[in-house]
């Protein structure tokens, strides 16, 4: 065979599995000059540890680690929600400051994101993952040892900086190992990790507090990053080939400022309920801040994220529905414990207890959605799921304080049946119908919007729960509230029905198939 057929032999190979060969391809910037955009490829036949060569149980076994990681990092974000009070008493510090253990990870954790893709392209994939684990597993270790509250700040922003950057890498290794017509199925199990790792951290850490101090937490943190480490080294395998790039300082900063600054401002309205002229200016800022970063990234050859992703209409449709999907489930996971809590009066423990069914929900239906995804398309799944998220909000119109738990716990559940149809389903689709040299670009773009969208509903949520508790003062402040959680509730209606009106502009399942055929090209 001669060396001409053999890389044929290989390129078509690499495109069976929805992957372009490695090559550089130009795209023309805003600026005229071309862009030499490349991503991580599989690496060709006959390297140790590719695509084409693992079997499918090295395959399930490196997801297992990877996922294993991510829950880890997940379960983080809410782990610490129970412990808090215990930690003020411990350190003699005030709620608003303790808040920042949980603030302070989820802002570090977003601003990671937009640099996913960069870290993905250049970087070994195998000591990327252990440097991770390794880098969240010093922060655990910080935390446990920390002598006064703020070294232990110090150890949470440490585990977040590991976190930001393991989900997106995870997801790029994800979409890089299944073909777009499997994909589904391998997106739903990660849906099911992004949805359920924060579901549960609350309900397990109130019961580890139950029997052990809050240093526990960081202990089994630690045990389970070094865990992963450990079963990474032998099971996951370099089945990329990066390629060293220079980092854009400017770029680096303007998304860290730009993007932290929008991300603080809207975490402290959601925190607060109130927009104060401090914040206002600090988002304008960011907004600002932002932009320029824009228009950088369209000016450079080698972007730290390539925004050509969002010449595509079809891909800027699916991370609306994705980032609408992930509002409706930040958006109740914060109004609907404060309704029950206070509204109420009921425990802590109780708010868990009845959230857990729909987080068992999502469990069980994120895989079989992605699985559906794959057969029937985009189209129909978000239509469904949009209807679910909708017959499960309306009810929550009427919720009052003598409303029935099992009410209310079955209509979170339904929630959960439609955002598990369509979160990472949409995300998903996105990512198939974007060309496939972008796909960590796209990755870590429709991953930065639908978190900044998360950071968002939770802000307005919080706004117009208070503006319109305030409006009410005068009827007491429990009828106050009520009718606050009931305009909480109200918005969360209207974003299920822009998700369902805006599904249907979506791409039938023939159209689609076509699309993703053309994009994998």
């Amino acid at each position: 065979m001669t060396n001409q057929q053999s890389q044929k032999r290989k390129d078509g190979e690499r495109n069976a599995l929805g992957a372009r060969p490695v090559s550089e391809q130009s795209i023309p910037s805003e600026s005229g000059r071309e862009s030499n955009v490349r991503s991580a490829q599989p690496k060709s036949a006959g390297s140790e540890g590719t695509v084409a060569s693992i079997t499918p149980r090295q395959r399930g076994l490196m997801m297992a680690v990877l996922l294993l990681g991510s829950f880890t990092a997940l379960m983080a974000e809410t782990f610490l929600n129970n412990a808090l009070p215990t930690i003020m008493g411990a350190f003699a510090v005030g709620q608003a400051t303790a808040q920042w253990l949980t603030t302070a990870y989820l802002l570090v954790v977003g601003l990671m994101i937009p640099m996913s893709a960069w870290v993905f392209e250049s970087f070994n994939l195998r000591t990327t993952f252990v440097t991770l684990m390794a880098v969240f597993l010093v922060g655990s270790v910080i935390c446990i040892f920390a002598p006064n509250f703020w070294v232990l700040l110090a150890g949470r922003i440490i585990e977040a900086i590991a976190a930001g950057g393991l989900m997106p890498f995870i997801q790029n290794v994800i979409l890089m190992m299944f073909p777009p017509e499997k994909r589904g199925m391998a997106m739903g199990i990660t849906g099911l990790v992004i949805g359920f790792g924060p579901a549960v951290g609350p309900t397990i850490s109130g019961l580890i507090l139950k029997v052990s101090g809050w240093k526990t937490l960081f202990v089994i943190l630690a045990l389970a990053s070094a865990v992963t480490a450990i079963l990474a080294v032998p099971l996951v395998r370099n089945v990329t080939s990066p390629h060293h790039s220079t980092t854009d300082v400017i770029s680096f900063a303007e998304s860290i400022f730009g993007f932290g600054l929008i991300l603080y401002a809207l975490s402290e309205v959601g925190n607060t309920g109130r927009i104060t002229l401090l914040l206002a200016v600090l988002f304008v800022v960011g907004v600002i801040i932002m932009t320029l970063f824009c228009v950088r990234q369209f000016r450079l050859s080698t972007p730290l994220l390539d925004l050509h992703v969002f010449g595509n209409a079809r891909f800027n449709l699916c991370t609306l529905l994705s980032t609408i999907s992930n509002i409706a489930m930040v958006g109740v996971e914060l109004v609907l414990p404060l309704y029950l809590q206070t509204t109420r009066g009921e425990s802590a423990l109780t708010s868990g207890l009845v959230m857990m069914p729909g987080a068992l929900v999502m469990v069980v239906c994120n895989p079989i959605s992605g699985t559906l995804y794959d057969k029937l398309g985009i189209k129909k799944l978000s239509l469904f799921g949009f209807l679910m998220l909708l017959l499960g909000s309306v009810p929550m119109l009427w919720f009052s304080a003598k409303t029935s738990l099992w009410l209310i716990g079955l209509c979170y559940a339904l929630r959960m049946v439609g955002i598990s149809c369509t979160m990472m389903t949409t995300f998903t689709a996105g990512i198939n119908l974007s060309a496939a040299r972008l796909t960590a670009h796209a990755n870590a773009a429709s991953s930065t919007v639908r978190q900044v969208g998360g950071s968002l509903g939770t802000a307005l949520a919080m706004l117009v729960i208070s503006l319109a508790a305030t409006s009410q003062a005068s009827a007491g402040k429990a009828a106050a509230q009520a009718i606050g959680y009931n305009w909480g509730f109200i918005l969360m209606v209207v974003f299920a029905l822009i998700g369902l009106a805006a599904s249907f502009f979506l791409p039938n399942a023939d159209t689609e198939r076509k699309a993703i055929a053309t994009a994998s090209k």
